[in-house]
């Protein structure tokens, strides 16, 4: 297995004739119209797409007029035999072509191998890869040498190991990665010159890898949010989370979840406590942040103070940890098996078998329904069951 580094002596010693960098353009690099197949190739391309792939004709019509030409069979049949070695299946390999026709022009040996050569090298398991390649195809369109390679050296300076550069690469696909190695180093220049240690750097990259591949004004637009709006700064813990809780919500749906914690009785204080505490709650919807915080409050009493001290409250499904979980500890509680006063928050902090050893599995005998009250929720096997 090659390291990148060997790889890419390998690319400069062998001539590999790269893909020019894709810019953001409504037309792809790949695709020119004054390239016009002629009526005789688009037929034979058209036949072929349906015979061999097997696209419906008018797929096959859409994806042939975005092929370069149609000189001769072998170079398309070798790239199919390429991805079908390396795993694909053949809706996988429809959808690339579909999506970047001219995957079937690029040469197997000097663009394609390299390619899934460097994926390796990072340790990313052969699943990882087919998933890494295939959603959406940029990956396959960018150049080895003057930006992949890039991006992937600057995240491995910062991240220190290829292991970690798969884990990043793995909580992104790679639509979001490649666009720009320019951009990447500017966004972590940008944080670092606005006080962000390396560590808090290094954290960010391996779980909101994302966020370096924005537009760098688009970052310091979005660092300024997270200042502005929910009072987090660029040295407090939670400033990573509050940057990918904004980073897909915009200043209108921010409001909306504000009003739904004012609906419940919230004022504005005990609300920027809460974010600030855990601005992963923002990415609840409206109707989802209102149900969890009515059902703390009506059902179970937790005043706002104690909810936005307790943010870990609204992390937890409601639906497969806290109801279910309650409705255990409340037949417990009915029964005189468990104290008045134990509470829900304690329960909720521990595992799934830590839960059922200690509120389930000791009072199979003196509440033979446990189980199906917690079966309700999460399907365990009843005794019934066998």
């Amino acid at each position: 297995m090659f390291s990148i580094s060997t790889m890419l002596k390998l690319l400069i010693n062998g001539g590999e004739r790269l893909n020019p960098p894709l810019h953001r353009s409504s037309t792809p690099h790949w695709y020119s119209s004054s390239r016009i197949i002629s009526p005789q190739k688009l037929n034979l391309a058209v036949d072929y797409l349906t015979n061999s792939l097997g696209l419906s004709p008018d797929q096959a019509i859409s994806t042939a007029h975005k092929l370069r030409g149609f000189k001769s069979k072998k170079n398309f049949n070798l790239v199919l035999d390429f991805f079908k070695r390396n795993g694909f299946n053949d809706a996988l390999i429809n959808s690339i072509v579909s999506l970047f026709p001219g995957v079937l022009s690029m040469n197997v040996v000097k663009t394609l191998e390299p390619k899934i050569r460097v994926l390796e090298g990072l340790g990313l398991t052969p699943d990882l890869m087919i998933k890494f390649v295939s959603s959406p195809c940029w990956f396959l369109k960018q150049s080895l040498k003057s930006c992949i390679f890039p991006v992937i050296e600057t995240m491995r300076s910062i991240l220190g190991s290829d292991e970690n550069v798969a884990r990043a690469l793995q909580r992104v696909v790679s639509s979001c990665l490649f666009l720009s190695p320019k951009s990447l180093r500017d966004n972590v220049e940008l944080l670092r010159s606005r006080g962000m240690s390396y560590e808090e750097i290094k954290k960010l990259m391996l779980m909101y890898p994302r966020l370096y591949h924005c537009e760098t004004s688009s970052l310091e637009a979005l660092i300024g949010r997270v200042e502005g709006k929910l009072g987090i700064r660029v040295n407090m813990n939670m400033f990573r989370h509050g940057l990918s809780a904004l980073y897909s919500l915009s200043a209108v749906k921010l409001d909306t979840r504000f009003r739904a914690l004012r609906s419940c009785g919230w004022d504005d204080s005990n609300s920027l406590i809460l974010v600030r505490s855990n601005p992963l709650v923002l990415r609840k919807s409206e109707l989802a942040l209102k149900s969890a915080v009515g059902y703390y409050m009506k059902e179970l009493g937790y005043h706002p103070k104690f909810i936005a001290a307790h943010p870990a409250l609204l992390s937890y499904s409601m639906e497969k940890r806290v109801r279910p979980r309650n409705a255990v500890l409340q037949v417990l509680k009915d029964k005189n098996l468990i104290k008045e006063s134990f509470v829900l928050y304690t329960s909720l902090l521990i595992l799934e078998s830590e839960f059922l050893k200690r509120f389930v599995e000791p009072f199979k005998e003196s509440v033979p329904d446990i189980y199906e009250v917690y079966k309700n929720y999460l399907r365990i096997p009843s005794k019934a069951d066998g």
